[in-house]
């Protein structure tokens, strides 16, 4: 099974971008963030896809969708996933309950230092997500996607500083993401896979240079279950994809 993750940053604009990897990557499951869509066009068409209905509104963050390759069987428990209601309200969250694992597509809410209700937002997301992916862990293997908005290494940053006074940098968000990965039994499988690779999925908005010079950080992450790490084929950035100032993230898993 082939995961596809990216924060697109308006789907509609990136539709070309997305065909062109559906035909060199193959994704079986395609996951978004900051699709930024809303109303009776809430649902954009993929063909060869069909759309998980998620929440998919045009709020504080863009809200997330997840498309699952046509044909592609998946098993489903018939009992439903008991999402937190102030989550759900966040439009930054989609889970997929498959038969081998959950799929957790989340858009982090960014902790922008300049509003304190922003760090507010991210701090009670923190706290909710927590406890939410602990319970999930509890019942089955775990993979949580998505732009994360945490630089969580000082290898995942072009300066070699991954602690500061700034979001994505905040001491107390490391300490959130620390606790959650670990409580979770969560494994970062891109790290994992290239202990002392230095690539980026996110470059300074409208200024090519600093891409070009690879100074970035690394945001998005496929975070697994550690019981499903052996199953992992590859974790990698697609870095080649430069419609946005995100990169694509892929993930290839052997499930039964």
């Amino acid at each position: 099974m082939k995961i596809l993750s990216w924060n697109v940053n308006g789907i509609k604009a990136r539709l070309d971008a997305i065909n062109r990897l559906i035909e060199t990557v193959d994704p079986d499951i395609m996951c978004f963030q900051k699709v930024r869509i809303k109303g009776e066009s809430m649902f954009v068409t993929i063909p060869g896809y069909m759309g998980w209905l998620g929440p998919m509104e045009d709020g504080l963050f863009g809200g997330v969708s997840t498309y699952i390759k046509d044909g592609f069987k998946l098993e489903f428990e018939k009992q439903g996933i008991p999402v937190p209601e102030w989550l759900l309200n966040t439009t930054c969250i989609s889970v997929l309950n498959l038969d081998d694992f959950f799929l957790v597509n989340a858009y982090f809410p960014y902790a922008n230092a300049a509003n304190e209700d922003f760090i507010k937002i991210r701090q009670q997301w923190d706290y909710e997500l927590h406890d939410f992916i602990v319970k999930l862990s509890g019942r089955k293997p775990v993979v949580l996607c998505g732009d994360l908005n945490i630089v969580a290494e000082d290898i995942d940053a072009w300066d070699g500083k991954s602690v500061k006074n700034a979001g994505c940098f905040f001491p107390w968000e490391h300490r959130n993401f620390d606790s959650m990965v670990k409580a979770a039994g969560l494994i970062d499988s891109y790290r994992y896979l290239n202990p002392g690779k230095r690539e980026y999925t996110y470059f300074v908005q409208n200024r090519p240079e600093y891409r070009e010079a690879n100074q970035g950080h690394r945001i998005d992450y496929f975070l697994v279950s550690e019981e499903i790490l052996p199953n992992v084929v590859q974790s990698t950035i697609l870095t080649d994809i430069k419609d946005t100032d995100s990169s694509p993230i892929l993930l290839e898993i052997e499930i039964s």
